[in-house]
C-alpha cells in the first residue's frame, strides 16, 4: 500500500522536514508532544498526543475522555512503543487501558489515516447558506448529529436535508 503516514524518530523535525514530508505524499506524522487534551489536530504534519502510555496521567485523561459529553469532536491519542512495554515489564498498563477504553458503542476506534481521511470529508462538506440542507461531495460517509438527538449519515455524492 501507499505509505501516507509517520512519526518522526525521536520527535525531531522542523519546517524543512515537514515539508519533504508533504512533498513525499505524507499526510500525517506523530511527534512526541503530549498536550493532556482531546482536541481534533490543526496541522497533522505535527501531530501531537495526549499523551504517552506512561503518562501517570494516564487514567485520568482516560476517565475525563469516557465522561465527555461528545457535543465537540473528540481525540484521544495514546503514543508509545511495545517494546518500551517488555523493558519496563509493565503491559498492565496498556491492558488496563483497553479495559477500560474499549468496547465502547460511543468511541470510533479508528487509525491515524482514517482520522485523517474522514476529518477531510468533514471539511469538504458543503452546507445551504440557512443550514437546512449538506451535500458531500466524496466517497466516504459523512456522519452528523442533528439536533442533539439523531444521527444522520450523508453518503458520498449525496445531499441530505436538515
Amino acid at each position: 500500500g501507499v505509505v501516507r503516514g509517520m512519526a518522526y524518530p525521536f520527535g525531531t523535525y522542523d519546517d524543512r522536514v515537514v515539508e519533504i514530508a508533504k512533498s513525499c505524499g505524507i499526510a500525517y506524522s506523530r511527534t512526541t508532544i503530549s498536550t493532556g487534551c482531546f482536541d481534533i489536530p490543526c496541522d497533522w504534519l505535527r501531530l501531537p498526543a495526549t499523551c504517552h502510555h506512561n503518562d501517570p496521567r494516564l487514567n485520568e485523561l482516560t476517565d475525563r475522555f469516557i465522561s465527555s459529553d461528545g457535543e465537540a469532536p473528540s481525540l484521544f491519542y495514546l503514543w508509545g512503543h511495545t517494546y518500551e512495554f517488555r523493558w519496563n515489564n509493565n503491559w498492565e498498563i496498556i491492558e488496563n487501558f483497553a479495559a477500560k477504553i474499549g468496547g465502547r458503542n460511543d468511541i470510533w476506534y479508528a487509525t491515524n489515516i482514517q482520522i485523517v481521511d474522514y476529518m477531510d470529508v468533514v471539511k469538504a462538506a458543503q452546507y445551504a447558506a440557512d443550514g437546512s440542507f449538506v451535500y458531500n461531495p466524496c466517497a466516504q460517509s459523512l456522519w452528523l448529529c442533528v439536533d442533539d438527538e439523531k444521527f444522520v449519515e450523508v453518503k458520498g455524492g449525496q445531499q441530505v436535508q436538515l
